[in-house]
């Protein structure tokens, strides 16, 4: 083949291959795309713009619907009945029709085959006034997922994707919001729980709250502080309250009343939120035979004529006694800002006081000794958020019957930059294990749980630090033991090192020694034992110790530790310092061990 013959072929394909780009190469997608106009731009209707909408099928199992845009641009269900409609389900659905696509414009004449005549949905939309902008009319299924549309004043029709069919085909249920009140929380000022009593229905029990200053209060059926966290979160809760199923509207809920229960419910609350009142009716429980258990009947009175089930927690939410509802904290005070807590009961007196370095210091006649931090804590922390178990509703003038005319014990909190403290006075016990208490600057006596006030009852005992012995152990120099039914032994500092002195003088096991002295450094009693309730001589075993030991320190003090008798199926032994006769303190029962160290084993040499 010469030159010339295969230039020619050349020319001949590339002249082919330019033939068919220009008349046979499908455009790109994106000119497709921009050939084919969304409906809201070939109508000039946005969802935005939609102020009403309208479908009809010319299926009679489905229902028409009319949704309307409220003053607040919020769509409300207005056929087939009155409703609050789920806003954003109502902009999805015009989404999804107003951004399908016209894929194909056909002139016809005939429109019963394309189910034109009688379409099978057909939807109105207004953008002003009550006309229609615009009427689609939606018929057959056509080849390539499409269905055949027509808008009404128009002679050709369109094709667009079928799904607009699905899009289109709701159910008022559907599209209705789902949310049982709408309400502001934060601004409602007042509610008023009705409870029917059980197995009446003619006598009932009211309880009115009211909020003042953001603090809500208890009115009737008597004055008292509520419970202001616990009635905002009711609140919040009974906002976020979701319907589970629609059961009736208009006509049919006549009928549902009384099988639910709603003719005489067992809860009514009513809540006043600025110049609008908002209710909600609690009926009966579903029945099991619905398959449906753990669900309640509900109506409000913002849409009579419709009745709902939802979470059978609403009724346990709401079926609030005036107890529930009130303020159950005793005493009111800063326990950051408190500097003194001072305890008094009988003759003894407990004060401990917070220092500069804001380290708990405990005043005692030998002078300050370190308070333990976590007791001192437990203690503010427990009284600030102590809580009633009840209140004593007629205590006015009969102080002396609850042990608070003279209280056993007097704890008094002194915050930063007050002058007077405030004061918790605590009475007698009562047989149900609660206690008496009532705070100074308040009239009301309540009764609460005693776990609290016996640590109270303990005073220093409670308060102070619990570790034992505070030194350095480089600084024992003499250490001396003796076990109950063993033999006695003494050892001596030299150096590093450490040397039997008694019975036998000889080297010692450094590392047992040693051991000792670190377990006598790190010592923590459990629990102080409080003066009122110390054990007898017989009980504790001091008189012949299991364990004693003194350790003599370089600066010349001595302390002689003695763990007495096991005190009881807990484990914990009784235990002192020689020294400190009455402060008897509990070791717990793993402790011991490390402070038993027998002579044999102080003579074995360490390898």
């Amino acid at each position: 083949m010469n030159f010339r013959t295969t230039l020619i072929i050349i020319v001949l394909l590339a002249g082919i291959g330019g033939a068919y780009y220009l008349f046979f190469q499908e455009p790109s997608d994106k000119a497709v795309e921009n050939e084919k106009p969304p409906i809201h731009q070939v109508y000039d209707v946005t969802r935005d713009a939609v102020q009403q909408v309208e479908i009809a099928f010319a299926d009679a199992a489905y229902q028409d619907l009319k949704l309307v845009k409220d003053t607040t641009d919020n769509w409300q269900l207005a056929r087939p009945f009155q409703a609050d409609a789920d806003s954003e389900k109502v902009s999805q659905m015009l989404d999804d029709i107003l951004n399908k696509r016209v894929k194909q414009t056909l002139e016809v004449t005939e429109l019963a085959q394309y189910g034109l005549d009688t379409p099978s949905i057909t939807l109105s939309l207004s953008t002003e006034g009550d006309l229609p902008t615009a009427t689609f009319l939606i018929g057959k299924k056509a080849i390539n997922f499409s269905v055949y549309v027509k808008e009404k004043s128009e002679t050709h029709i369109f094709l667009i994707e079928s799904s607009a069919l699905d899009d289109l085909t709701k159910s008022p249920t559907d599209l209705r919001d789902r949310s049982v009140l709408k309400f502001n929380p934060e601004t409602v000022s007042s509610i008023q729980f009705k409870h029917r009593a059980a197995g009446s229905a003619s006598q009932s029990s009211t309880i009115n709250c009211e909020k003042r200053d953001g603090t809500w209060h208890v009115r009737h059926p008597l004055e008292a502080k509520a419970d202001t966290q616990d009635i905002e979160d009711l609140l919040s809760e009974l906002r976020s309250l979701k319907v589970s199923t629609f059961e009736a509207d208009g006509a049919d809920t006549k009928v549902q009343l009384e099988k639910s229960g709603l003719d005489d419910p067992r809860i009514q609350v009513e809540l006043t939120d600025g110049d609008k009142t908002y209710a909600v009716n609690i009926g009966a429980s579903v029945g099991s035979e619905t398959g449906t258990q753990g669900r309640v009947y509900v109506k409000t009175t913002v849409y009579q004529d419709a009745a709902y089930t939802v979470d059978e927690g609403i009724y346990h939410l709401l079926n609030k006694s005036v107890f529930d509802l009130r303020d159950k904290r005793v005493i009111d005070f800063q326990r950051t800002d408190t500097i003194r807590i001072e305890i008094k009961q009988d003759r003894e007196t407990t004060v401990c006081t917070k220092n500069f370095d804001n380290i708990w210091e405990l005043q005692t006649p030998t002078g300050k000794i370190k308070a333990d931090a976590e007791a001192v804590d437990d203690l503010l922390f427990g009284v600030d958020s102590l809580e009633a178990a009840a209140f004593v509703d007629d205590s006015t003038g009969r102080l002396a019957s609850y042990g608070l005319a003279t209280p056993s014990i007097k704890v008094a909190f002194t915050q930063r930059g007050e002058e007077e403290p405030t004061v918790l006075s605590i009475g007698t016990y009562t047989q149900d294990g609660t206690v008496y208490v009532k705070a100074e600057q308040s009239p009301q006596v309540s009764r609460v749980k005693r776990t609290l006030i016996d640590k109270i009852a303990q005073g220093t005992a409670w308060l102070r630090d619990k570790q034992v012995l505070n030194f350095h152990i480089d600084d024992a120099i003499r250490l001396t033991s003796t076990l109950a039914g063993a033999p006695a032994f003494t050892c001596q500092r030299l150096g590093t090192n450490w040397r039997l002195t008694t019975p036998v003088q000889e080297d010692a096991n450094n590392a047992a020694v040693n051991g000792i002295i670190y377990a006598l450094d790190d010592l923590m009693a459990a629990a102080f034992v409080g003066s009122k309730s110390t054990p007898t001589d017989s009980a504790t075993g001091f008189s012949n110790p299991n364990v004693q030991l003194t350790v003599e320190l370089r600066n010349q003090k001595v302390y002689t530790l003695q763990v007495g008798n096991q005190v009881d199926a807990s484990g914990r032994f009784y235990a002192r310092l020689q020294h400190e006769p009455n402060l008897i303190f509990l070791l717990d029962a793993e402790l011991i061990p490390k402070l038993k160290t027998t002579l044999e084993l102080i003579r074995t040499s360490e390898e």
